[in-house]
């Protein structure tokens, strides 16, 4: 059993987070405020506790009241699209509640103890997220022999090796090319070692654009989600030039 007050408090904090969530996934800029005033009126659906109307009338009223919380969240641009986002968040939401309520294993009233962890936690892997999605980019290699590299590059902050003599900066592949290679001094936490690198004709990297004073080296080790660790002088390179 579940209280008219306890109801309120959970539905309007349900609503939040999936407005929220909504707000991050689809990078629509809206104020806390305007989403309050939306979790404050979707529970207008109390009403339905206490009148007895069709499965068709009921649905008719719960998808104007969407529209009503979309709008006054997001205002009326992508309304359909914004629509559907809310209501897929909405059964995700209500399938793992109803789930955990079912089994015995979730309480209503845990629920608002719980509320601010999951905030936090979605914020933190949704930044992350983000942050790791910043850092990867697509890189095109110009070969001396005509050969073209396409590699899934990531911005590697461990990454600030210069080659010493050209202070050519060093990108790391996995990959074995025939080149002519020369071996650039690096150091490691506790020692000092040798990379095998070459100097390609031109690298293209999206979002940095075309380089010539880029050296490459190689390693044999496999990257994860990615085959090339960009050198993070590139970054300062941008700000410097934006700056």
């Amino acid at each position: 059993m579940i209280y008219i007050d306890e109801y309120i408090i959970i539905n309007t904090l349900v609503d939040y987070i999936i407005l929220k969530c909504c707000c991050d996934i689809l990078k629509i800029s809206t104020s806390n405020k305007r989403i309050v005033i939306s979790c404050i009126i979707s529970n207008i659906s109390i009403i339905l506790f206490f009148i007895n109307i069709n499965y068709i009338l009921n649905l008719i009223f719960k998808i104007i009241l969407s529209l009503i919380i979309i709008i006054i969240s997001f205002g009326k641009d992508n309304l359909l699209k914004n629509l559907i986002y809310y209501y897929m968040l909405n059964f995700i939401v209500g399938g793992f509640l109803f789930y955990f309520k079912n089994e015995g294993l979730f309480n209503y009233r845990y629920y608002l103890l719980l509320v601010p962890i999951f905030m936090n936690v979605y914020k933190y892997y949704s930044y992350n997220i983000k942050n790791y999605l910043k850092l990867k980019y697509k890189v095109t290699v110009y070969l001396k022999n005509g050969k073209i590299l396409y590699l899934n590059g990531y911005m590697d902050s461990a990454n600030t090796l210069i080659e010493p003599y050209t202070k050519r900066k060093v990108i790391i592949i996995n990959k074995q090319i025939k080149e002519d290679y020369y071996f650039v001094p690096y150091r490691t936490i506790d020692n000092y070692s040798l990379i095998k690198c070459f100097n390609p004709k031109e690298v293209y990297i999206d979002g940095i654009g075309l380089r010539k004073d880029i050296s490459i080296g190689i390693v044999n080790r496999r990257f994860k989600g990615y085959n090339c660790l960009l050198n993070y002088k590139l970054m300062e390179d941008i700000w410097y030039i934006n700056y």
